[in-house]
């Protein structure tokens, strides 16, 4: 008799053990493919950008030997493609709040900084050479970022994010990580003085570091 009662406490303890094995391995097996999920669906949001890349560039090609009389076009589409890699960068950003960034999805991440650096050269281009009225906004961050550096970039990020809904097409709002470790990125911080992130630079002339208000900006 004792020995039974042993016996069958010993089989609802294997029983159970198994089961939790079982409810930990299918919860790990179901984590791993919302993961996978979310960072595959990051990876083929950056992928989209490397067609829009060229684009750029052949733009940048035609803005320069172009005339006048096709600035108002080129203006136009311009400002058609800030918008679309802006509200798109957005949308990239709450994927990666939700993710640690991988290693192939930071490479996509530097495809996607030098996409917007592109547009950048590009609007300075177009202002100088068609007398746009618009105003470029680049705002320079940190991608490696702590509390303090996080709340200090949520704070600007949302200021920015106001002005540019305030002023629509008279801004340029280009955010930019400014420490992924791009020639190009460096060489334009070396240029602007730029040796803190965050700031912003306001058509290339005006350099702000760290926090500013709307009615500063």
């Amino acid at each position: 008799m004792v020995h039974q009662i042993i016996k069958s406490k010993y089989s609802l303890f294997a029983e159970t053990m198994i089961l939790t094995l079982l409810i930990l391995i299918i919860g790990f097996a179901l984590g791993m493919l919302v993961e996978y999920a979310r960072t595959k669906s990051i990876s083929d949001d950056y992928n989209e950008f490397e067609v829009t890349a060229l684009d750029l560039k052949l733009q940048n090609y035609y803005y320069q030997i172009m005339d006048e009389a096709s600035c108002d076009k080129a203006l136009e589409q311009n400002l058609i493609f800030a918008d679309q890699i802006y509200d798109t960068g957005l949308l990239l950003e709450k994927y990666e709040d939700a993710n640690e960034l991988s290693e192939s999805i930071l490479i996509e991440k530097k495809k996607y900084v030098l996409l917007k650096t592109e547009l950048w050269l590009n609007s300075v281009l177009l202002r100088e050479k068609c007398k746009g009225k618009f105003h470029t906004v680049v705002y320079f961050y940190t991608q490696y970022e702590d509390l303090i550096k996080r709340a200090e970039q949520k704070s600007i990020s949302d200021i920015l994010g106001k002005l540019k809904k305030e002023k629509g097409n008279n801004i340029i709002l280009i955010p930019i990580a400014g420490d992924l470790g791009l020639y190009i990125v460096n060489f334009q911080k070396n240029i602007y003085n730029i040796t803190y992130l965050p700031s912003i630079l306001l058509d290339e002339k005006t350099l702000l570091e760290g926090f500013h208000s709307v009615e500063e900006l």
